[in-house]
């Protein structure tokens, strides 16, 4: 299967410099074409083309492509709290408890300790939280619709509140103004020339007008116990802040910071926890040193002596 980078790169190549497409009845040769990037995180572009009308030259236009395969269902996977603010505004830590807190009878009843794997939670796990994705339709029981305006799902998907570093990108060295704010989705996998780029062009306001719904989704941190790893210092919209408490293991589930706290903090507690106890992975987890058993999966039976 082609990767989302190689495809992007392919789109990019037919969008080379010198070539011709017609575009609203009118004929342009692309004068530029880049990824835009910048310092930290990325812009909303994923693909950038200056064009000019080779009937009237000086009539200059610019395309900027949010590109998306289309097996893609992510927004933003990579959701922090500088760029939750950006794309839901300053309110966005009330947006994202609200969010949280409406599947909350979810995330309190969730296996955190687990002896055998579990789908795709790996033997020896143990949850640290959970980070926070925008996403275009439901995945999994952990997500939900965001309460959005329709101004806020176009921001989503352009980027026109973005950082000024990311507004303004780089396109091969070169800050260009508003680059990195898109106003077109790509969404195929089978283009093979300049035009099919163009002709599957969908205009930002047209693709929200037929998609104006934006969901959450919330995916787990994991701590590996075995390998002693866990999958970077991720930014958690709920976290579990692991105590001892009557000399057992002890979750309390949090939702009251969101993407303020990350993996790292929450692992490295978890650690000095499970060493204080004697604990050396999720094998060693049971009834005797755990406050909370019903979490661990399986559930840990007793066996009693006839």
């Amino acid at each position: 299967m082609t990767t989302f980078g190689n495809e992007e790169r392919r789109i990019l190549s037919l969008l080379s410099c010198n070539q011709i497409f017609n575009f609203n009845d009118e004929t342009f040769i692309i004068l530029k074409s880049g990824k835009p990037t910048c310092p930290k995180g990325e812009p909303k572009t994923d693909i950038y083309i200056k064009a000019e009308n080779i009937n009237h030259l000086g009539e200059n236009i610019e395309i900027k492509i949010s590109f998306k395969k289309e097996n893609a269902d992510f927004i933003e996977n990579k959701t922090n709290a500088e760029r939750a603010e950006q794309l839901l505004g300053p309110n966005w830590q009330v947006l994202i408890q609200s969010a949280t807190n409406s599947k909350r009878h979810l995330f309190m009843s969730r296996n955190l300790v687990y002896k055998i794997k579990k789908q795709r939670t790996n033997e020896g796990s143990i949850t640290l939280g959970w980070k926070f994705e925008l996403v275009n339709k439901l995945s999994g029981d952990l997500s939900g619709l965001m309460p959005l305006s329709r101004t806020q799902v176009l921001d989503v998907y352009s980027g026109t509140n973005l950082s000024i570093d990311k507004k303004n990108a780089y396109i091969n060295g070169e800050v260009i103004a508003n680059s990195g704010i898109a106003n077109y989705i790509l969404i195929n996998d089978y283009i093979m020339t300049t035009q099919d780029v163009i002709d599957n062009l969908i205009p930002i306001e047209e693709y929200v007008n037929a998609n104006p719904n934006v969901y959450f989704a919330c995916k787990a941190l994991n701590y590996r116990t075995i390998e002693e790893k866990w999958d970077g210092n991720r930014p958690l919209a709920v976290y579990v802040d692991w105590r001892i408490v009557a000399n057992k293991l002890t979750p309390i589930v949090k939702f009251d910071n969101p993407l303020n706290i990350k993996g790292d903090s929450v692992a490295n507690n978890l650690v000095d926890c499970l060493r204080e106890l004697g604990i050396s992975n999720a094998h060693d987890i049971n009834s005797t040193n755990f406050s909370n058993p019903e979490l661990i999966h399986p559930y840990p039976t007793i066996t009693i002596n006839s």
